[in-house]
């Protein structure tokens, strides 16, 4: 009997990964709805159950709970949908999510507050969804912030991922003012700074990730800065040139960037001149970011990049570079098995239906770069994420408007782009026949499993 208890217990200790100087024993993840899972517009524990720290404990220690705060669907807020490619039309989910797994007398390992902004982490206890992430409803936890609660759990490793709130007002709400939806520099390295110290007075190894820079994220690309034909898609052309739109300080500039947000103003025929069938009026501030207001805001976030790398290096954490990664994968894609995805608004797989934050696909993608960083600075070998799931299903309802589809879908097999019946332009991506195979043979999956029992429906489909 203690023979066998003894192989068992060999045999366990083979399957676990190595973890070299990264002790997972008590692992604690700092940071906002990046963190947090959050997805198309919300928090739902049906999307967020795949964060990107829940899916490095996982990996790091097999089995081990990993404590965060799941809803039960639709989410808080609830997440969107996509109504119709006509638009397209995106709405919130019917209904309102709850916290389905209050611990009450202990913190979340998940402390992602989505909303978050670094001096938030070091001192704000409640309002928004700190009440929930933190507990506030809790009298033994009520009172303790981000910072404090993530210092109360005596980590042994810590993943702090925070900052994009510093910054992602301005590019959201079309507004760059210093010191309200834009962080001063100093502040930010100071807020910065208290959150290493204490974290590394409880002697816990860290991982640090730096900024995507939010002026390249869908929800400021997408829609072009020129007149569009609604039954096309295409640029109106007028002596061979387009035609920029009308913003608040007459026509827009090449370099300046129209929302998401805009799509309701230009129904409205704003920003377009009337001899072009729009009413002539501008389209208003909150919707433009001109190229001064981008060039402002990517300077910041090079700013705050650079703060994060020297805090990282000072403690001898690791630093995991997401800015390169969305970068890299904005110019040729992220290949996976054949297929690209890309940071392409609905269909590219990447971000979800708000524009700003990843899919299931995108966390799980982004969990491979904080193991990778982390292997790399501590001498472990994390197993990466199997990423068959997250393009399958399993891991997710649905990926990024990526659809999946046989050449009976689509017959030329690739970018499917047409008209709907009430003539207005769509698009989707479609696999071709060659990438699915592709794709299917790299992951070690058949092309036709057999479809799962009937399961109830699960919320939040993702982009």
């Amino acid at each position: 009997m203690r023979r066998t208890s003894v192989a068992l217990l060999s045999l366990f200790a083979l399957a676990l990964p190595a973890l070299g100087q990264a002790d997972f024993t008590r692992y604690v993840s700092i940071g906002d709805s990046l963190t947090a899972g959050y997805q198309s517009g919300g928090l739902a524990g049906s999307l967020s159950r795949n964060s990107y720290p829940a899916l490095i404990s996982k990996q790091a220690r097999p089995g081990v709970a990993f404590d965060q705060p799941l809803v039960s669907d639709p989410g808080i807020p609830a997440v969107l949908e996509l109504r119709s490619l006509v638009g397209p039309t995106l709405l919130p989910k019917a209904g309102s999510g709850t916290l389905t797994n209050p611990l009450g007398i202990r913190p979340y390992n998940n402390l992602g507050v989505p909303g978050a902004n670094v001096r938030d982490t070091v001192s704000t206890v409640t309002g928004g969804l700190h009440d929930l992430v933190l507990q506030s409803f809790s009298p033994v936890l009520r009172g303790r912030s981000a910072l404090q609660q993530a210092v109360q759990q005596n980590p042994t490793f810590t993943t702090i991922w925070i900052g994009n709130n510093d910054v992602l007002g301005a590019a959201t709400s079309g507004i760059v003012i210093e010191g309200v939806t834009i962080t001063p520099v100093a502040r930010f390295e100071t807020d910065l700074r208290a959150i290493a110290s204490a974290i590394a007075a409880t002697g816990s190894r860290m991982a640090f990730a730096n900024l995507p820079d939010v002026t390249t994220i869908p929800f400021v690309t997408t829609v072009p800065n020129v007149v569009v034909n609604p039954a096309t898609s295409q640029p109106v052309l007028v002596n061979g040139q387009p035609v920029r739109l009308i913003g608040p300080n007459g026509q827009l500039g090449a370099g300046d960037r129209v929302l998401l947000t805009a799509t309701t103003e230009l129904r409205m025929g704003k920003g377009i001149p009337v001899a072009l069938g729009g009413t002539g009026q501008p389209l208003s501030n909150g919707v433009v970011l001109d190229a001064g207001e981008i060039a402002t805001i990517s300077a910041r976030v090079a700013a705050y990049n650079n703060i994060i790398a020297t805090v990282a290096n000072e403690r001898g954490a690791a630093l995991v570079d997401v800015n390169s990664v969305l970068r890299q994968a904005a110019i040729s894609g992220i290949p996976v098995g054949g297929v690209t995805y890309t940071p392409a608004f609905l269909t590219g797989g990447i971000f979800s239906y708000d524009g700003v934050h990843p899919t299931s696909f995108g966390y799980a993608y982004i969990a491979n770069v904080w193991i990778q960083a982390i292997n790399a600075r501590f001498g472990s070998t994390i197993p990466p994420v199997d990423l068959g799931p997250f393009v399958f299903g399993g891991a997710s309802e649905a990926q990024g408007g990526v659809l999946v589809g046989d050449a009976a879908s689509d017959p030329t097999g690739g970018v499917l782009v047409g008209d709907d019946a009430e003539g207005e332009g769509y698009f989707a991506v479609l696999f071709s026949e060659e990438a699915k195979h592709s794709l299917f043979s790299s992951l070690n999956i058949p092309e036709n499993p057999q479809p799962p029992p009937p399961r109830g429906r699960r919320g939040g489909r993702r982009r």
